[in-house]
């Protein structure tokens, strides 16, 4: 999926660090988020305090994944990955939706 060397899920800590699930988030966030409103129905004060906090870091820093080029992922891939990186895990397409989908069958 990934071209010119682009990899956007890269935190900058080790998987084996604290701060590794929160460098994770922090990306979700910058290319998918922000995190809508809705979340609030399903998270956890204690998440929704580290959510905010991730949102108000990215203030201006915000890369939509919508707007990557065709250089970096196929027209297809893309639409294929907006589908499901919804930060709204209700907003997902089931497993057997994503299976069913028409990207697999294209080559």
């Amino acid at each position: 999926i990934y071209g010119s060397n682009f990899f956007m899920f890269k935190p900058d800590a080790s998987a084996d660090h604290c701060e590794y699930a929160l460098g994770i988030l922090t990306k979700q966030c910058q290319f998918f988020g922000p995190f809508p409103v809705s979340y609030q129905e399903i998270a956890r004060p204690s998440t929704l305090n580290i959510l905010m906090g991730i949102m108000g870091s990215l203030r201006g820093k915000q890369k939509p994944f919508a707007n990557i080029s065709t250089e970096e992922v196929s027209s297809e891939d893309k639409k294929f990955i907006l589908k499901i990186m919804k930060l709204d895990p209700r907003d997902r397409p089931s497993a057997q939706q994503l299976l069913d989908d028409e990207w697999f069958d294209s080559e």
